[in-house]
């Protein structure tokens, strides 16, 4: 590097002679520039100084290569100097149509970020202009990972069809050099996110609803779109039950597969291996029967079909049905079919039963068999029902309650297999929110804490606990404390968890465990993909639903 001096510098072989300046032969190069760069080593005229460096009347122009670390002044006229906090990527998308009513909120920047001051919020838009103020977050309640930011949880769904502006104030982000982001206003809308309805396991007689009788060991998608109400396909599993039912977003009921006992509602007995509607539109909740099912609708009636030998039609007769006929009654709110019986609930809390009654299953403190509804005792009872050889019920304490055959210790009594209950008994606990028994005598629960616990029959690892030990006490699953939803089916269960995964565990000799093998699965093993909202048991496979933001 040659030294820039402003004395009497001669030049040589050939270069330029200059009273006041430098002769430059190497690459012009500098570690400090004082004061402004266009008042820096001025002359007259415009000599150069070699290699395209030259000095005239307003400064150095340098068209070589010219470095610096540091530049002084106000650095008005450069380029490609310094950085700005910018976002890369916004969640949900700038002017986004298709946000769902509960997203996360957030943004990823080009660089790491941190907390600054101030308060972002959420305002409803009206009119194309922001409005009110739904919720709002300080810095203390967001979370700064590396260049992601993200707002805290949303205290309620946001609605379908509004608008919203999300205001995020200067200041309120910054990098760690202190810079400021500059702030950003942005609206997004949202809609009802679409449903996709996958299926896996046993292919016989059409419950895939994919026009064939394959069986697959990993999801696959049925037509359409469908509504979480998918859930109400039936608590636990029925061995030869190949029948699958959905509630579509408008109300439509729709069935498919073994049509045997006039199960699926289409006047006859024929199979479907694709969705075929059953009449009506005003379809609330639907749950599968041994060889039948049984629904409610929105107006408070409630229906059944399908096989009716032991008075589970609730007709007060054993007359079958291959048609929706009506149970008498009013403000009926949700049902769930066992094995030869039934369960209904009515909105006032009241719980009955009818069908039969062998081993207590009714709970009626007998054995009695009944073709029309009887009461249970008491009048605190919830939705939380499941009914298979074991039966058990929630009240809005958080008590659970169980009755019938404790057949691999069942009923979670700590009591011996052969003892039969015929009267609602507490299992210990207050604070249970889900239940789900199997046919084979597993049972999975959920506690209003997010843990997930399991009894009975732990054949093929059914239980998840990593072994094939039967358990009549209620044993937790794992150490987990984030599960939303569980379920029971042959030899094995599943459930969801609040980050919207999808697991399994189990007995897979027809692919139920959807991992593309027969491999059996003692503790929970995951279903590809996130954003499963529903899960429910068929014969020996699985329907599941899936949130989908695409047209």
């Amino acid at each position: 590097m040659s030294t820039i001096k402003v004395t009497n510098l001669r030049g040589r072989n050939g270069s330029p002679t200059l009273p006041d300046g430098a002769v430059v032969t190497g690459v012009a190069t500098a570690t400090t520039f004082n004061g402004t760069l266009d008042g820096s080593l001025k002359t007259t005229g415009t000599p150069t100084l070699g290699l395209g460096v030259t000095i005239n009347a307003s400064g150095i122009s340098v068209s070589g290569v010219l470095t610096a670390t540091t530049f002084k002044g106000d650095g008005s006229n450069l380029t490609g100097v310094g950085e700005s906090i910018a976002p890369w990527y916004y969640n949900p998308s700038v002017n986004d149509s298709l946000t769902s009513s509960d997203p996360g909120i957030g943004v990823t920047f080009n660089k790491r970020i941190l907390a600054g001051s101030g308060t972002a919020t959420l305002k409803i838009v009206n009119a194309g202009a922001a409005g009110t103020t739904i919720q709002s977050w300080g810095v203390s309640s967001c979370t700064f990972d590396g260049s992601v930011f993200t707002m805290g949880s949303l205290v309620s769904n946001l609605t379908i069809n509004q608008t919203y502006q999300l205001d995020i104030p200067s200041g309120f982000i910054v990098d760690s050099g202190a810079k400021e982001y500059t702030g950003t206003a942005y609206t997004f809308s949202v809609q009802d996110a679409q449903k996709k309805l996958w299926g896996w396991g046993h292919g016989s007689n059409g419950p895939l609803a994919q026009n064939n009788v394959v069986q697959y060991s990993s999801p696959v998608q049925i037509p359409g779109t469908w509504d979480d109400s998918v859930g109400y396909l039936g608590e636990g599993y029925f061995r030869n039950s190949y029948q699958n039912y959905a509630i579509k977003q408008d109300g439509t009921l729709w069935a498919w597969g073994d049509g045997a006992n006039g199960r699926l509602a289409q006047n006859n007995t024929t199979k479907y291996s694709s969705p075929v509607q059953i009449p009506g539109t005003t379809w609330k909740n639907v749950s599968k029967c041994y060889l039948g099912a049984i629904a409610t609708k929105t107006n408070g009636t409630l229906w059944v079909w399908g096989e009716n030998s032991e008075g589970q039609g609730g007709q007060n007769n054993t007359t079958q049905r291959s048609s929706p006929v009506q149970i008498p009654g009013t403000n009926w709110s949700y049902a769930v079919g066992g094995l030869y019986y039934n369960l209904g609930l009515k909105t006032d809390g009241t719980l009955w039963s009818w069908g039969n009654g062998t081993n207590g299953r009714l709970g009626l403190n007998s054995n009695v068999k009944y073709s029309s509804p009887v009461q249970i005792p008491g009048t605190t009872w919830t939705n939380k029902l499941t009914a298979a050889y074991a039966v058990m019920g929630i009240k809005t304490d958080g008590t659970l309650w169980s009755w019938g055959s404790n057949t691999y210790g069942a009923l979670g009594l700590n009591q011996p297999d052969n003892l039969k209950l015929s009267s609602p008994t507490q299992v210990p606990g207050t604070t249970w929110s889900t239940i789900s028994s199997g046919w084979a005598g597993n049972t999975f629960a959920l506690k209003t804490d997010g843990t997930a616990w399991a009894w009975g029959d732990a054949r093929k690892g059914g239980l998840g606990l990593n072994d094939t030990t039967q358990r009549s006490s209620p044993v937790q699953l794992g150490s987990g404390t984030d599960w939303a939803k569980a379920h029971a089916s042959e030899y094995g269960g599943g459930g969801l968890k609040t980050d919207g995964t999808m697991w399994v565990m189990g007995s897979n000799n027809y692919g139920q465990m959807g991992q593309n093998n027969r491999s059996e699965y003692s503790s929970p093993i995951q279903i590809p993909g996130t954003e499963w909202k529903n899960m429910s048991p068929y014969g020996i496979g699985w329907l599941a639903v899936q949130d989908d933001q695409s047209p």
